[in-house]
């Protein structure tokens, strides 16, 4: 088995990186759903650029989520891990996404703005998909 292991409620051992793909696809497709419905209702009320925006936001921070998960493993599997080089990883890829969201904001305002509320609508699945099961997990605890 790859990497480190949990153990699911029937007690079955599962890699990380099986849970982490399994979590990722769930909040991908809730990503996706949400996406359609705000490019919906953006359209009913006349503001789909606004949508397409929010939507593309949705899509960079997927983007954002998978590419850390890569370079954390990258990184963990190498034969020296470095908090050093996980930080560094970090630090460029949110400049580079800071930076590309703020220039779309501000070449296409004011509908540009619409891409930090997917960004901050897709950290917000993410967290709770995570928390979620874990405040569960606790509960069960005697």
């Amino acid at each position: 088995m790859f990497g480190p292991t949990v153990r699911w409620d029937d007690g079955e051992a599962v890699s990380l990186v099986d849970v982490n793909k399994i979590r990722m696809r769930r909040v991908a497709a809730i990503a996706t759903v949400l996406g359609l419905l705000i490019l919906m209702v953006t359209g009913v009320l006349d503001r789909l650029l606004l949508g397409v925006f929010i939507a593309g936001g949705l899509v960079l921070g997927g983007l954002n989520a998978q590419l850390t998960w890569m370079s954390i493993v990258r990184i963990t599997d190498s034969e020296t891990p470095s908090k050093q080089k996980l930080a560094l990883s970090s630090a460029a890829r949110l400049l580079i996404l800071t930076g590309l969201s703020i220039l779309l904001a501000i070449v296409t305002r004011p509908n540009g703005i619409g891409i930090f509320f997917g960004l901050a609508l897709f950290q917000l699945i993410l967290v709770l998909q995570t928390a979620i099961p874990e405040v569960k997990g606790l509960r069960q605890q005697p």
